[in-house]
């Protein structure tokens, strides 16, 4: 083989010339204006992220004000406390009010302290006071005001009553464990 060139092959008309010749870019070229794009997509993306972020923790801690303390209402109660309770109050029966009287039967539960080991004595000892209260309170109603919508009241007033009757106003909680108001 040998090294000789050919002067025929290298010959170019005029227009080929300059066609053949790659055109030179001017400026720094289009792969640097590639870079600088995504460099500008990229701090904008960073400098939108710290702004939602800025504004996020400031609505939570609302600009940098110190959270203020949860009231809680005595209504509220987490979970039901347990109590003790006495059951030997026994069944009361009575007779309401109304012109035709309905007969009522009511079976209730006391509930104290756990702590409080007093307060089943008490009742123990004051069992006759209690049993003609709950009757007298009982006899004393209309049908209309035994309705199971008004159990809560019920409740309430009767507890009320009860911590007055006792030494020490000891009692937290009034269960009915039988409630039938029947009309004759």
């Amino acid at each position: 083989m040998s090294d000789n060139v050919d002067d025929q092959d290298m010959t170019f008309t005029e227009g080929e010339a300059e066609a053949a010749r790659p055109a030179k870019a001017k400026g720094a070229g289009p792969g640097i204006a590639r870079i600088l794009m995504f460099a500008g997509i990229g701090l904008g993306a960073v400098i939108f992220i710290v702004t939602v972020v800025v504004i996020t923790v400031g609505f939570i801690n609302k600009q940098g004000k110190a959270p203020q303390a949860m009231v809680v209402s005595e209504s509220y109660q987490p979970a039901t406390p347990v109590y003790q309770y006495v059951t030997t109050i026994g069944e009361i029966r009575a007779r309401t009010l109304d012109k035709e009287p309905s007969s009522l039967v009511v079976k209730l539960n006391l509930g104290f302290e756990m702590s409080d080991k007093e307060a089943p004595n008490q009742v123990t000892q004051r069992l006759p006071q209690l049993r003609d209260f709950l009757r007298s309170y009982f006899s004393n109603k209309y049908a209309r005001d035994l309705s199971p919508d008004k159990e809560e009241t019920i409740k309430a007033e009767i507890k009320e009553k009860i911590n007055h009757i006792l030494s020490k106003p000891s009692l937290k909680e009034v269960l009915f464990e039988k409630f039938d108001v029947v009309a004759m």
